[in-house]
């Protein structure tokens, strides 16, 4: 029995990597108390039950931990979008704020959850809050730092991060996912500017990319845009032809024939099918209220120019009740998203340089949108161009010329289906996905 309880104990060590752990009064749980300045926020593992709970925090070793250490003043909150357990196991003493592993929660989410944390540590001293994911670290740290930033005992998302980064890890790296960073970074502008926030429509327009990735492992990838409808559910509002990209060119110019409108949080995913269930070349996440009004950039302008991807907390208003911008503003006003390697999710693990170079930019352009705008989606055909060979298609996309290394769906094999959309992400740890890519409008 001795032994197989060793056994436990290594194999929880390794799953928990470099995450601290409790090792005290004979508990041994991926568990870090003082994850607060005031020592009543806990980040922990998920609660697991049978055979998982032999290599991750198992429920019943957790519930030991609150009844005996917390008893009556602790309340579990469950960030996991993909799993929940029995409340009654914690005496209903759980909250859900739930979002996707790998992703950013929803920048309203992030403000409902910090006030429910404020509203139960505030009602008894004693009280403690313990916030879990899956593995306790990174959608784990988004709110936890948010928190600190929420009640002021951090006054910066650099700082709050990293204290968090330094009591949940031994490498200090705590949320590492560039776009959950960002909405770090996002909910501090906006505790900074006294919650000013307003809805904010925009029409995107083109997405570019400068310089082109190094390596050739994909050939074929596919932007797909998604953002929340009204039930609160992340959906696809646009998704792109398959091209069959090649070497020659100095960036990737992706134009969309009819804009889409896109309001609030927004996820853009470069996938490639070929790659099965490494499908995602990289993708990001942005709110369209931080984008800053700026002249159109190409590719060239904007690989002049250091990264943009928030205003200040001196630029932030606020009008509740506007969900579009008002017909009397300017719809031909640009706006421009401009995000570094470091801040893509997936590419930002090419340390090396060996896929993406170190300079590698995507360049997003908007058009801030006028009631009389319209929603729909960019219907198709599309458009298809090369800037070094001054070629543009209208229509579907075929060959033009073979050095350009433009090739139809049928000489590739990809079929042209609107319903053929990448699979979802995996609960697995990310790995670096090699691919190239070359200019193009769509």
């Amino acid at each position: 029995m001795l032994i197989l309880s060793a056994m436990a104990s290594k194999i929880k060590t390794l799953v928990s990597k470099k995450k601290k752990r409790y090792q005290e009064g004979g508990f041994d749980l991926d568990l870090t108390c003082k994850c607060n300045i005031d020592d009543n926020v806990i980040a922990m593992g998920f609660p697991a039950e049978k055979l998982e709970g032999v290599y991750r925090n198992h429920i019943d070793d957790v519930v030991k931990f609150f009844d005996s250490k917390h008893k009556d003043h602790f309340m579990i909150y469950n960030l996991c979008a993909e799993r929940d357990y029995d409340h009654a196991r914690f005496h209903e003493r759980v909250r859900r704020f739930p979002f996707d592993d790998h992703n950013p929660p929803r920048l309203t989410e992030i403000k409902a959850f910090c006030e429910d944390v404020t509203q139960w540590l505030s009602k008894n001293n004693e009280n403690v809050a313990a916030i879990h994911c899956k593995a306790g670290k990174g959608r784990t740290g988004v709110m936890i730092t948010a928190y600190l930033l929420h009640s002021r005992r951090c006054p910066s998302a650099k700082d709050a991060l990293e204290f968090y980064g330094k009591k949940r890890t031994y490498d200090e790296k705590g949320v590492t996912i560039p776009s959950q960073r960002r909405y770090v970074e996002y909910y501090g502008q906006l505790v900074n500017s006294g919650f000013k926030y307003q809805s904010t429509t925009l029409l995107l327009k083109s997405i570019c990319f400068h310089p082109m990735p190094i390596n050739t492992a994909a050939t074929s990838p596919r932007i797909v845009i998604y953002q929340y409808n009204e039930d609160k559910v992340l959906h696809e509002v646009f998704t792109s032809e398959l091209i069959e990209l090649k070497k020659g060119v100095k960036c990737m110019y992706y134009k969309l024939t009819r804009p889409v409108s896109v309001t609030g949080d927004i996820k853009v995913e470069f996938s490639n099918p070929k790659m099965m269930k490494k499908d995602r070349i990289f993708t990001f996440w942005f709110n369209t209220f931080f984008v800053q009004k700026t002249s159109e950039l190409d590719c060239e302008t904007a690989s002049l120019i250091p990264s943009v991807h928030s205003a200040s907390s001196s630029e932030l208003s606020v009008n509740d009740s506007a969900n579009v911008i008002n017909a009397s503003e300017d719809s031909s006003e640009d706006y421009t998203l401009v995000l570094r390697k470091e801040e893509l999710d997936k590419a930002n693990k090419d340390k090396a340089h060996k896929i993406f170079p170190s300079d590698f930019k995507v360049i997003v352009n908007f058009k801030k949108l006028s009631q009389h705008s319209s929603n729909s989606v960019s219907p198709r055909p599309h458009s298809m161009s090369c800037h070094n060979a001054g070629i543009r298609l209208m229509g579907d996309i075929y060959r033009t010329n073979r050095e350009h290394g433009y090739r139809t769906n049928q000489e590739t094999g990809v079929a042209n289906s609107d319903n053929e959309y990448p699979e979802s992400e995996t609960e697995t740890e990310e790995t670096d996905e090699e691919w190239e890519g070359c200019q193009t409008e769509i």
